[in-house]
This record gives structure tokens, C-alpha cells and sequence, in this order.
């Protein structure tokens, strides 16, 4: 099997949570799973290491991604300046078929139930912003969001656990929709900050319990 299917199957195993985080990835198993020499597994192992979905531990190998909550905060923190700006680029910068993407995405966010299908809230939610970061026109916070990405799907599988969380974004991204459409650069910045940082504060406050606190701090 070609190395880049592999990646793509593990990753895809990690994204499903298949593996859970915290679960080792075992090279000999591996190796026999996919009919591959070493070599090309731990060559793939060190990519999902460097994309975000793995970590390396000295003499005891790798092992699936779990977020701390040290981690959440970073991961937010980071979006928030990242697609804050993004959006404030993508209203002045984004054409009329990005405009036209924004109202179709609408259409789509406004009929579905998300409370009942948080996963479809999600996929609508990464559709928005991934068209947002397009949009924007500027190549090197799109390299940075990347990356950012990869964390950001390991984020959306705690979300995913909460239809209150996923509803909440639903109606946070009509909002900044909403100012894209009206090209309003300011509120479009200010709204996507504020969606990402509330977000940050409901997974803490849902799966973090006693920690508001610290959010407090970090935000």
C-alpha cells in the first residue's frame, strides 16, 4: 500500500476516534497490518506526529494525541488570532462567490437540527471556516491554520459529545455570516473571536468541571 493511503487510513482511524487518544500505535503491528517495511511506517508515524494527531515519547514510541486542557486553551488562543483575522481579510477581500458560498451555508445551518446531529453541525461549522480562510487571500496564516486544522478536529471530537456546544456555534455562525455579508470587517473579526473564545469556555465548563477559573485567566 502506498505510504500516503496509509497516513490517510491511520489518520482517518484518529479523526473516527477509532483510536482513542491515548491508544500506542505498535510499529510490528503495523507493519503487518499494511504489508510495509519500517522504514516507511515510522517515516508516517513521524508525519502524524508533526500534523498534530501523535506524540513521541523517548524509548516508549508513539501514541495517539490526547488534548490537556493547557492544550484546549493553546489551540483557541491560537485560532482566535488566526481566523479573528481571517475574517476580518475575508470581508474585505471576499467576491461575490464567496458571498454567494456564505448564503448557501446559511440556508443549510438555518434547516438543520444540530442538537440532534452535532456532527453535521460540525461538518457545516469547518465548511464556514475553511471558506472564511480562503477567502481571506493570505497565504501564510493559511499554512498556520493548517496545521491548526488537525488540532482543531481533535478539539471537535470533544464537541461533538455535546449538542448544547454544537447549537451554540450554529447560531454564533449565522451571526458572523451575517456580518460577512454586510462586509462590516469589524464586527466580522469581532464576532468570530468571540465564538471561538466562548466555545473554549463551554468545553471547559462541560468537560473540564471546576476550571472555569482557570479559563478566566487564559482568555
Amino acid at each position: 500500500m502506498e505510504k500516503s493511503k496509509v497516513y490517510a487510513d491511520i489518520r482517518r482511524q484518529i479523526v473516527e476516534e477509532k483510536l482513542a487518544p491515548g491508544h500506542w500505535l505498535i510499529e510490528r503491528e503495523l507493519c503487518e497490518t499494511y504489508s510495509m517495511s519500517r522504514t516507511p511506517i515510522r517515516e508516517i508515524l513521524w508525519k502524524l506526529t508533526a500534523d498534530g494527531f501523535l506524540e513521541q515519547e523517548a524509548n516508549r514510541g508513539f501514541v495517539v494525541r490526547r488534548l490537556g486542557l493547557e492544550q484546549i486553551f493553546e489551540i483557541f488562543q491560537t485560532r482566535e488570532a488566526v481566523e479573528g483575522m481571517a475574517a476580518r481579510l475575508a470581508c474585505r477581500r471576499g467576491g461575490e462567490a464567496f458571498r454567494s458560498k456564505l448564503r448557501d451555508i446559511k440556508k443549510q445551518i438555518a434547516k438543520a437540527n444540530i442538537e440532534s446531529d452535532p456532527v453535521l453541525g460540525i461538518a457545516l461549522g469547518r465548511e464556514l471556516h475553511r471558506a472564511i480562510m480562503a477567502a481571506a487571500g493570505n497565504g501564510i496564516l493559511a499554512d498556520i491554520n493548517e496545521k491548526l486544522e488537525n488540532l482543531t478536529i481533535l478539539t471537535a471530537n470533544i464537541t461533538k459529545r455535546s449538542p448544547g456546544i454544537e447549537k451554540a456555534s450554529g447560531d454564533a455562525h449565522l451571526n458572523i455570516i451575517n456580518a460577512m455579508l454586510q462586509q462590516d470587517e469589524e464586527k466580522g473579526e469581532q464576532l468570530m473571536r468571540e465564538h471561538l473564545r466562548e466555545t473554549c469556555r463551554n468545553v471547559v465548563d462541560q468537560f473540564y468541571p471546576g476550571m472555569l477559573e482557570v479559563s478566566s485567566k487564559h482568555q
